[in-house]
């Protein structure tokens, strides 16, 4: 199987929240800080975060952040897009709207989902490829293919080679 030269990362609520927090530290704290954001702060060394931290020390943790970020982190998150599109096979993070095309699905239901994306089968013939929502095993469903394998959880990562007619994975 030959592997694609490029690859297209995508935003996902994680991401953006990353993101949110460099930006409003105080006004953002509290959905991060249920998602895994010590542990993000602790993977880059900052520590003295807690989950009472005042205004001053959110601030300091943020600047301390955005200074940790390799050169260009910050661009690249700033710039991650949503989705990605090939044929009638589309990629997000979390979900898409059953109702919506592609083109018009909102950034909310993008990085966190839709209450009918697992349940209401796309009627457009657009495929969904997702994220976010964890499966013991990677699922094909109509117009719907599952990927998350809870890898920080699990230790296991998972793909899909699409092709014409195909969906292996891996």
């Amino acid at each position: 199987m030959q592997m694609p030269d490029a690859v297209t990362c995508l935003m996902g609520n994680h991401e953006r929240m990353m993101r949110d927090f460099i930006d409003d530290p105080v006004g953002r704290v509290a959905r991060w800080l249920r998602n895994g954001r010590l542990q993000a702060l602790a993977s880059y060394n900052i520590g003295r975060v807690r989950e009472n931290s005042d205004a001053e020390e959110l601030v300091e943790a943020s600047l301390a952040l955005e200074a940790a970020l390799p050169e260009g982190m910050l661009h690249w998150l700033r710039n991650l897009p949503l989705q990605y599109q090939s044929g009638n096979v589309c990629v997000v993070h979390a979900a898409m709207d059953p109702h919506l095309a592609p083109q018009d699905q909102t950034r909310q239901t993008m990085l966190w989902g839709h209450n009918e994306f697992m349940s209401t089968p796309r009627t457009d013939g657009v495929w969904v490829v997702h994220g976010h929502t964890i499966v013991n095993e990677p699922q094909l469903h109509p117009q719907r293919i599952s990927i998350d394998t809870g890898a920080y959880h699990t230790g296991r990562l998972t793909a899909a080679a699409i092709g014409p007619g195909t969906c292996v994975f891996i």
